[in-house]
Formats: C-alpha cells, structure tokens, sequence
C-alpha cells in the first residue's frame, strides 16, 4: 500500500520553550563572523540569541508555528526591559511567585505585536509558573524524567552525572543503565503514539517502521552521550534527568549573566518570520546568507518540498557560506543533484556529532556552499 506524499506539515501549538539542540554544534558548523547576515529557526529562541554574541549584523529567526515566534518575541522583550535578576525570575529559573511574575509580563506586554500579546494572555498560567520547561515536548522530557527518578533511584542519577570522567560514565553506564528497566523506558515513552500525545504529531515523523524502531534509536542516542560525551556541564542531560538546569552556570549563553548585557544590546539585530522557510527564502534576494542554521526542518517535508528548500538555501546563501543541518529521525539529506554546490564536510559533521550533548538527533552535520 502506498503512503500518500504529505507536503510541509504545520504546527500550532506551544511545542517548545527552549531549545534541545546543542548550540557548540552549530557554532563550530556555522562559525558565524562579525557582520555575518544569519538565517536561523526560531524553536525555543535560545541558540538564536546565543548567537548575537558573535556579533552578526542581522539574524533571521523563520518557524512555521506561530507560538515559537510568539516564544522569541516574550524573550526578546524580557531581556531588553527587565534587569538579569528580574530575567532570570520571569524565566523561572530562580524563586518567585506567580504575581510576581505577572507583575513584570506587565511591563513586557506593551512590547510585544498585538498577536503575541493575544497569545501569552491565554496563557497566563504558563507564565505565573516560569516560561521554561512549558512545551508540549518539554513537559514530555519533564515525564520521562520523573519516571526515570521513580525507576532508576535519585542517588543513582546523581552519580552518573558527578562522574568524573568518560571512564567512569561507561562503568556506571554498563552497570546500572544497560539494563532492561532503561530500554523498558524508552520503549513506553519514545514511541510513536506516545510522542504524538506530547506534541510530536505521528505523522510529523512520518516514520513506518513502528514504535520499536523508535525505542531502539532513542536508546543508541542515550547510551552515546552517555559513555562518550563528558556529563560535567551538560545541561540538556541533566534537564532530561531532573527536569531543569543544575545552576545559573550550567545553561544555555543567553541565560548566562557574563552574556546578558551583549545579548542585550543587539536584540534590534533580530528579526522574526512567522511561515514556511523555503517560501520565505524565495523572497529574499540572492546571495544574502553567510550561515544558515535549518535544524531538522526537512523532516517536517516532502522529499519534494525538501529540494525546494535547498534550491532557495543554495539562491539565497553567499559563495563560501555555511550551513548546519539536522536529523531527528527520518533520514533526510541535501538532495543529489545539489551535492556539488553544497557539500557535506564530512570530518566537521563527525567531530560536531560525536561532540553532541543533545542525544536526541540522530545527525548534526556541516556543510559550505560553492558557487
């Protein structure tokens, strides 16, 4: 039976509120230059901002869902209104109550289009509890946390991220986590009911090989980034673990005190799109981009739309650009007839994957564009 070809998938709802790609891996992709011109994807806004610390002239933030743009929008605001105490509180990354946080939402709505502010007075809850870790798939990671603490035992958790070093991690990994209580965790969360029921819709996968394939693939990603990346400073496995970040000093650069007051000065270089990336590429002159940052974006396309997409990257990027590309689980690559104009650096895409702290892509990769 053929499955009918489905065209770009668009999402509505709140998925994210912070980003679960790791922002090293696109550094070393895209080492983005002063004066660089940036297209990105919204998601969480937290890897967009970081990257203003490299001080680009213009970054072009484009999602297809709208409440990601609302997302960079309440960021963006909060941190060009608010000191970094107050940032940092309305985040819910520090104490506070739920009016005092609707105190300084206050201050910020003003700031924000009419459509954004329509959008976070619905959500009012949202931000009384602290704007992190609220998503659709955020509250997912907060589930399998929980499950994961009442499974495996706080004490145990605990030591695998104090350990010292990758020897130690592969020990504890070997003793403690390859066993058939974790692979019984993945196979209950990371299927491809339970996924849509957070958010992910089933069909955003478009994946046919059942729920199996997906607990298995989920696993290998988990066991990697458990015996061969440090855990000393990763936040994304500590957020996977505990459901929030260790300290202010393990969190993504924008979160980061040291960054707060750059990042606050070139907010203006930011500009958001709200719509379908390779249509809003075919508006943009040709060669605009130095760095292009698609995330798994392709994933959400038809293999069809998929070479739309990388025709306008190819229109639109300068001579020499770079370009970071994403796979979560359906394979997608640049397609075959673009290969020589695009080309994958294959020992940076190996060195930027095997460095990767987020186990949950199955491919972080780099590629330039030749002209």
């Amino acid at each position: 039976m053929t499955t009918p070809v489905k065209n770009q998938i668009e999402l509505y709802e709140l998925i994210f509120t912070m980003n679960w790609e790791d922002p090293e891996a696109d550094h070393k992709a895209l080492r983005i230059q002063p004066g660089d011109t940036v297209m990105t994807i919204t998601s969480g806004a937290c890897n967009t901002l970081g990257f203003l610390l490299f001080d680009p002239s213009h970054i072009h933030t484009v999602d297809i869902n709208p409440s990601q743009s609302y997302l960079m929008e309440l960021k963006i605001a909060a941190m060009g209104r608010l000191d970094y105490q107050e940032f940092v509180r309305f985040l819910g990354l520090t104490p506070a109550s739920a009016e005092d946080r609707m105190k300084l939402f206050g201050l910020l709505r003003n700031s924000l289009s009419a459509q954004a502010a329509a959008f976070w007075d619905k959500r009012r809850k949202i931000i009384g509890q602290g704007l992190l870790f609220r998503g659709r798939y955020d509250h997912f990671v907060k589930l399998v946390g929980a499950y994961t603490r009442f499974t495996h035992g706080k004490k145990r958790i605990d030591r695998l991220l104090e350990a010292r070093d990758l020897d130690e991690q592969r020990a504890l990994f070997d003793r403690y986590w390859d066993i058939k209580r974790t692979r019984l965790m993945f196979h209950l969360f990371y299927n491809k009911q339970m996924l849509a029921k957070m958010g992910l819709k089933a069909d955003y996968f478009q994946f046919d090989d059942g729920s199996n394939s997906f607990a298995d693939s989920f696993f290998r990603k988990f066991r990697k980034v458990v015996t061969d990346v440090p855990v000393r400073g990763n936040y994304f496995l500590h957020a996977y673990f505990k459901g929030t970040y260790r300290s202010l000093a393990e969190v993504p650069a924008y979160l980061q005190e040291k960054n707060f007051a750059i990042i606050k000065d070139r907010l203006n270089r930011i500009h958001i799109h709200t719509g379908d990336a390779k249509k809003w590429l075919a508006t943009m002159p040709e060669n605009t981009f130095e760095c292009l940052g698609l995330s798994n974006i392709c994933e959400l396309m038809s293999l069809a739309d998929t070479q739309k997409m990388f025709d306008e990257v190819l229109r639109t990027a300068k001579p020499r650009a770079r370009i970071s590309f994403r796979n979560l689980v359906l394979p997608r690559e640049v397609p075959e007839n673009l290969r020589s104009n695009i080309p994958k650096d294959i020992a940076l895409s190996k060195e930027i994957m095997d460095a990767d702290r987020s186990f949950v892509y199955s491919k972080v990769a780099a590629y330039g564009v030749r002209k």
